[in-house]
């Protein structure tokens, strides 16, 4: 089993945490939010908190600098277990963190170590709650957006099919237009020209065929 030692103030022995008894942070080690600009903040949950209401200012303000800090970590939504590396992300002298570190109010309240793919690392479940949105948003956007743009092709496809020579019967069967644009987005990621349009027809008629064929074999 394997221990790791634990930033602490000057003077003090280091204490020694056991990784085999961390929990395992929750969310995938290299998951990303490159475009994570802001979280939700659920202000009434704050205000009404008994760190809020006990904590003086100055160490509120630092633990919300560190919610806000552990959104740019790696893994997303962590903290290093690091004194060296906590003055550096809060532009503190070390031994003025260490002070703040060791209160009993202390910035670092409720955050706990957890493993991260063989890393102690800090986590806080208000944070992974917080990440766990984040996330779940995102996935709804690019769903509601992939919608979108789907529907936008269907859209314009029956006048391209016609453009390409197709029949106005073509252009209104609905299967036909699912398989063409499979067939686009797969093989044309860029413009649908005519040419390009012509092909997916021609190769939907081959598979087409190649199934009839199939079926009366």
């Amino acid at each position: 089993m394997t221990a790791h030692p634990r930033s602490v103030p000057a003077g003090s022995a280091p204490r020694l945490i056991e990784a085999g008894h961390l929990p395992d942070y929750p969310l995938d080690p290299n998951q990303r939010l490159t475009t994570h600009f802001f979280m939700a903040w659920h202000h009434d949950r704050w205000l009404n908190s008994r760190f809020r209401l006990s904590a003086p200012p100055d160490v509120r303000g630092l633990a919300f600098d560190l919610f806000c800090l552990s959104q740019k970590q790696t893994p997303v939504g962590t903290l290093p277990d690091d004194d060296v590396q906590l003055a550096a992300l809060l532009m503190l002298d070390l031994k003025a963190w260490q002070s703040y570190r060791s209160r009993d109010w202390s910035p670092l309240y409720k955050w706990v170590p957890c493993q991260c793919d063989g890393e102690v690392r800090l986590m806080h479940s208000v944070v992974v709650e917080i990440i766990l949105e984040s996330l779940s948003l995102r996935e709804k956007r690019r769903v509601e957006g992939e919608t979108g743009r789907r529907r936008k092709r269907l859209a314009r496809l029956p006048d391209q099919i016609l453009d390409a020579g197709g029949t106005r019967k073509m252009a209104a069967d609905p299967g036909l237009l699912e398989r063409i644009d499979s067939w686009l987005v797969q093989f044309c990621p860029g413009n649908r020209t005519r040419d390009m349009v012509r092909r997916a027809l021609e190769a939907d008629a081959l598979a087409q065929a190649d199934t009839v064929q199939g079926i009366g074999a």
